[in-house]
């Protein structure tokens, strides 16, 4: 049996040279670097997923570093405009004008949805029930994603993390 071997106590000697608020730089801008790589995967799968004006929603998918935490997460959360009318993401404008979340209900699809009137109500001689106001299908575009890149991000976070701690330590000077 041919057993695989890597050393990484260079990595651990440079990583105990660097300050602990550039270890943090480093890691972060590792995740970063990820992350929009799994984005750019996910919006290819948005494009070729069949939904309409995806082009114009790829700009809902998002990449979230965590703060206070080691990580981060690829997500379709849309976000309303602020005060001064910027940094809407993932919103789209339906026929009567109002902006509506629908990346995060593409992913998942709706259940099928009836109007409020669900129950018998009299118009002129004859009675109606509730209209039906339909389905959203699911997408799955998300899904497809982390399908494809699960097997691999591991091994392109550590090699990302290798490569920007190089290049902080090269920056400040400690570089074994």
């Amino acid at each position: 049996m041919c057993a695989l071997r890597y050393d990484d106590s260079n990595l651990r000697k440079l990583y105990a040279a660097l300050s602990p608020a550039n270890r943090k730089k480093a890691l972060k801008g590792a995740f970063r670097k990820t992350g929009n790589s799994i984005k750019k995967v996910a919006i290819s799968n948005l494009r070729a997923s069949g939904l309409h004006h995806a082009e114009l929603l790829s700009k809902g998918v998002r990449t979230v570093v965590f703060r206070r935490e080691a990580g981060f997460r690829v997500t379709v959360a849309s976000r309303k405009a602020n005060k001064s009318g910027k940094g809407e993401r993932g919103m789209h404008t339906n026929r009567r004008g109002l902006k509506k979340p629908i990346l995060i209900w593409a992913e998942a699809g709706t259940k099928w949805r009836r109007s409020n009137k669900a129950t018998k109500y009299p118009v002129g001689s004859k009675w109606r029930t509730g209209r039906t106001r339909g389905f959203m299908p699911r997408y799955g575009f998300m899904q497809k994603t982390k399908q494809q890149v699960e097997h691999k991000v591991d091994k392109e976070l550590k090699d990302e993390i290798i490569v920007k701690m190089r290049q902080i330590a090269k920056k400040y000077g400690c570089e074994h």
